[in-house]
């Protein structure tokens, strides 16, 4: 009787794995081809005859407009000469001020930017990289036809595509390639 009872239970188990199974073709969703690229923004500001005043006006209303982006992503700010030194310490203090993580800030000296025609001009370049995520186009879903068309392809490229640091994500590092205009 109780061999019965084990083979009944055995029997029920079988067949309700099967039917849960049965039903399964293939993966629901399969991985996503995408591109992840470094897109990088600058914004430069030349001091002329020493404008100052105007020059750091332009930087201030720079970094209000783009305040979001520099404080998730980053700031590197470059700079030339003495009035755009003081302009990349200010630029430094305001972001500072609004709570940019130090690791994502840099602040450099450069000092070929300002030589144009023979002349030393002060400099400022604010700029910042974000990686933007391109999926592939995906097809209408429909309803009652699994598994014949990319199932999951709008939510997984939604779901990238919504990313704030997408590169941190991706599966091996190394893969990570970047065509530059020199290479095509």
């Amino acid at each position: 009787m109780m061999f019965n009872k084990h083979r009944a239970t055995l029997f029920l188990s079988l067949a309700l794995a099967t039917t849960i199974m049965g039903c399964a073709t293939g993966p629901a969703i399969t991985g996503s081809h995408l591109l992840v690229t470094p897109v990088v923004y600058e914004y430069s500001v030349t001091v002329k005859n020493k404008a100052l005043q105007h020059a750091q006006k332009e930087i201030s209303a720079y970094l209000e407009q783009n305040e979001y982006a520099l404080l998730v992503h980053g700031a590197t700010i470059s700079w030339n000469g003495r009035h755009g030194k003081t302009i990349a310490k200010h630029a430094q203090q305001w972001l500072i001020k609004r709570g940019i993580s130090l690791d994502k800030l840099l602040l450099s000296e450069v000092k070929s930017m300002g030589k144009i025609a023979g002349t030393k001009q002060s400099n400022v370049t604010l700029s910042t990289t974000i990686h933007q995520v391109q999926s592939p186009a995906c097809g209408y879903a429909v309803i009652g036809q699994y598994h014949r068309n990319n199932d999951g392809c709008i939510h997984e490229a939604m779901r990238w595509e919504s990313m704030v640091y997408p590169e941190n994500k991706l599966a091996g590092q190394g893969r990570l390639s970047i065509i530059t205009p020199d290479t095509l």
